[in-house]
């Protein structure tokens, strides 16, 4: 499949049905990216962060680039841009957003929203040393493989028990993260495989 009909079937995919949206109520509203982007002969890519130790919560996790909502985000898509440029120096303009994923509320306290960017090549990223110790890089037909996802028991700042999870570059994607990337690879798995 051509790569212009793939962003543009990824996009349909997305946009049907409508992601889930969930009320904040006690929740902190937050958001992440998860970017795709060319990767040859990989296909389509995606990245994730590894947090430091030092950041206030998630300490060490592996995430997607995002966020709390600030005071002057107008709305959650520009915390995840904003989050994007503070993180990774991604840059606003370079970022095609598809679609977004369904809510998903954390055992921290938040609320995450998910939204899936496009990028038109592979991004070169500046971490954001305060917040981010590395960067990881994925193709998405290793993640979409079949038993790449697989209950992992995890503990992390006071939390233990299972939780679906994938090992990308030595590090395990769990808890939010992968659940979020489960929706993704719900939504768009199919597409993959063309």
């Amino acid at each position: 499949m051509r790569r212009e009909h793939l962003i543009e079937s990824i996009a349909a995919r997305l946009a049907e049905p409508p992601a889930r949206t969930l009320e904040p109520e006690d929740r902190a509203p937050s958001a992440v990216l998860v970017p795709l982007f060319p990767d040859p002969p990989a296909g389509l890519s995606t990245l994730f962060t590894v947090r430091t130790t030092t950041v206030r919560d998630h300490k060490g996790q592996v995430s997607f680039p995002g966020g709390g909502r600030d005071e002057g985000d107008p709305d959650l898509l520009a915390t995840v841009l904003r989050e994007a440029g503070e993180e990774l120096e991604l840059a606003r303009a370079d970022v095609q957003i598809l679609g977004r994923l369904d809510d998903l509320p954390t055992l921290t306290g938040y609320l995450i929203r998910p939204f899936v960017g496009y990028l038109r090549r592979r991004p070169k990223v500046h971490a954001n040393p305060v917040e981010i110790e590395r960067v990881l890089w994925a193709p998405l037909a290793a993640l979409a493989a079949p038993g790449a996802c697989r209950p992992r028991h995890v503990r992390s700042e006071g939390w233990s028990g299972e939780s679906p999870g994938f090992e990308v570059d030595g590090e395990i994607v769990w808890g939010a993260t992968a659940r979020v990337l489960v929706n993704l690879l719900e939504r768009i798995g199919p597409l993959l495989a063309r």
